[in-house]
């Protein structure tokens, strides 16, 4: 009776059938970041923080810096490097924007401690970077 590999078949099928994301679903963006079409995410190691990257082929990438210990990348920036820097408030929280004249534009959610950040070739890459970051939206902590 052949009954030991057809369990051994049955039970390495239903642990690859439980073991969570498949290799080809999306990685879940962070703050329920809503990604224009064609947009990829991947999530990287960060040493403390929450690291990754978005991109799409032919189109703007960035990177993104989230946590406790990402400090503020807005602020950080030389006044005198700067082409423009504009703060508004979303969603009742203050969102700090930045575009250097290397053309890399930040944005901070200080009270998130999350940061973006990326270069933008050209006016339409901005919109599109800040149609996708200015969704970010972390889930409300417990009080």
């Amino acid at each position: 009776m052949h009954l030991r590999p057809t369990v051994a078949v049955l039970a390495v099928f239903g642990a690859l059938c439980i073991s969570g994301t498949r290799a080809d679903e999306p990685t879940p963006t962070p703050g329920s970041l809503k990604l224009l079409p064609n947009y990829k995410h991947v999530k990287e190691k960060g040493k403390d923080t929450s690291v990754g990257k978005v991109w799409k082929e032919g189109g703007v990438t960035f990177l993104y810096d989230i946590g406790r210990l990402a400090g503020n990348a807005v602020k950080a920036q030389e006044k005198d490097n700067l082409l423009w820097y504009k703060e508004q408030v979303v969603d009742g929280g203050p969102v700090q924007l930045a575009l250097t004249k290397d053309r890399i534009l930040y944005v901070t959610f200080p009270q998130m401690s999350a940061n973006f950040n990326g270069k933008v070739k050209s006016d339409e890459e901005i919109v599109d970077m800040l149609l996708m970051v200015l969704t970010y939206a972390p889930p409300a902590k417990p009080k």
